[in-house]
């Protein structure tokens, strides 16, 4: 099968699915996301690179078609301008000849393909979120099989060596020479920041599912398998960053009031798991090197440098979008002038957004953590839970690039976005019902300072 078919039938089954279910078809998007890497590296074609990009625009072309109703469009509405502002610019810069046309293209990827996901998050409700939470467990029960088996019979099996997987095979830091595990992700790094933002979901989905009378497909015991793969997933992977994030997210929903019984016995549980076999192979011990102070410096001076600000007085309008290195495939890198690579996101809008669309995305993270998180009763778990991710991930993004471009990272990180600062809740609501019954019910029963908000 070629990369060209490939992307066809991506589109296809986003766009079916999406059009009987668009929550359904969110989750079928995501399993793209999932297989992405590792399709992408078997089918080199240059299509081969946009499967992803092609089940996107047709879980888009289903929102289009279906058309959102007044209520999802009520929820999205303090968001709404943020997505206008953050999309706007980038197509401004687009048009600036700064760089080929083709670089320019494949530099809208990074900067504005994934952005309209922010409402899509603002969107979901508790059926979706569950449909999410479920779709995840499953993926990542499939994907730490996977991992299993590169661990044991060799990434090569099934990472060929080619031009789009040079980082995978040039990652053998790991203890005894091994290399990093990608499952069948781009790299190990996607894998392992993949499986953390699933964590808020699926946790979520476990806490907070006792709240919202909804039938169970797998129940409990599934969510919890698929939560235990995560946190495998991450140590077996081998990047240290995420192991971090991971224990930031725990240590954060503690001491934000999620200190109960069960919660206890859910991290005891996982915990204890992971501790087992983590602490009997060195290859899981990666995250040690934490310890090490120097390392930590080196890495930082790597990322947070003086040439960000020698690269500011450079280009103060950017190098053109897609300088920055967003995710250009080796077959249109030749194409990029005046290159300037930064480990460092926000490096990396400067450079292809220049300082306007830096100063928007800064605005923008500022809204989004001084906002106040909607933390309804039927999904206080989870937003916390996201709400806290999105915040780490926007602080990690001095140190790396990916926050914007990561297959399928960053469509979840816009997604949780939108459905943290999403300004109502449906559970108690039925979108078949008119606007007027809507807006009477959501009177009745929301709070003031919540019906407030939804008149922003």
């Amino acid at each position: 099968m070629s990369g060209a078919l490939l992307c066809l039938l991506a589109f296809l089954t986003c766009f079916g699915s999406g059009v009987a279910n668009w929550r359904i078809g969110l989750c079928v998007l995501m399993g793209w996301g999932y297989f992405f890497g590792i399709l992408k590296a078997n089918f080199v074609q240059s299509l081969g690179h946009f499967i992803f990009d092609a089940a996107t625009v047709g879980f888009y072309a289903c929102l289009i078609v279906r058309q959102p109703s007044q209520f999802e469009k009520m929820k999205w509405a303090t968001i709404y301008p943020w997505v206008v502002a953050l999309i706007v610019w980038p197509l401004f810069m687009a048009v600036v000849p700064l760089q080929h046309y083709l670089v320019q293209l494949v530099g809208l990827r990074g900067n504005v393909f994934w952005i309209p996901m922010l409402l899509v998050g603002s969107m979901l409700d508790a059926t979706g979120r569950l449909f999410l939470a479920y779709a995840f467990a499953m993926l990542n029960c499939v994907a730490f099989g996977f991992s299993l088996a590169e661990y044991f019979l060799g990434v090569e099996l099934f990472v060929p060596d080619n031009e789009v997987t040079q980082i995978v095979h040039l990652s053998s830091d790991i203890a005894g020479g091994h290399k990093r595990i990608p499952s069948t992700f781009t790299n190990a790094h996607s894998y392992a920041g993949t499986m953390v933002a699933t964590v808020p979901w699926i946790l979520g989905g476990i806490l907070d599912k006792a709240k919202i009378k909804l039938p169970s497909f797998f129940g409990t015991p599934f969510l919890i398998a698929g939560l235990i793969a995560a946190v495998l997933g991450v140590f077996i992977a081998g990047p240290r960053s995420p192991v971090l994030i991971l224990g930031m997210l725990v240590v954060f929903y503690v001491f934000r009031g999620g200190l109960n019984l069960g919660f206890l016995a859910l991290v005891a549980l996982v915990g204890g798991v992971v501790a087992y076999y983590v602490a009997q192979d060195e290859r899981m011990q990666r995250f040690t090197e934490l310890q090490d102070i120097e390392v930590i410096q080196w890495r930082l001076g790597i990322s947070v440098n003086m040439n960000f600000f020698e690269v500011m007085a450079n280009y103060p309008m950017g190098n053109g979008m897609g300088a920055g290195g967003t995710s250009l495939p080796y077959f249109i890198q030749g194409y990029l002038a005046n290159e300037v690579i930064l480990e460092n996101e926000y490096a990396r809008i400067m450079l292809e957004q220049g300082l306007p669309g830096l100063f928007i995305m800064l605005s923008f993270i500022f809204w989004f953590v001084t906002r106040k998180v909607n933390k309804s009763r039927e999904a206080q778990s989870t937003k916390k839970l996201l709400w806290f991710h999105a915040i780490i991930t926007f602080m990690f993004g001095v140190i790396g690039i990916g926050m914007m471009t990561s297959v399928p990272t960053s469509a979840m990180f816009l997604m949780a976005i939108g459905y943290a600062t999403a300004c109502l809740e449906t559970t108690h609501l039925n979108p078949n019902l008119s606007l007027a019954n809507q807006n009477y019910r959501r009177n009745v029963t929301m709070p003031a300072y919540q019906r407030g908000m939804a008149k922003v």
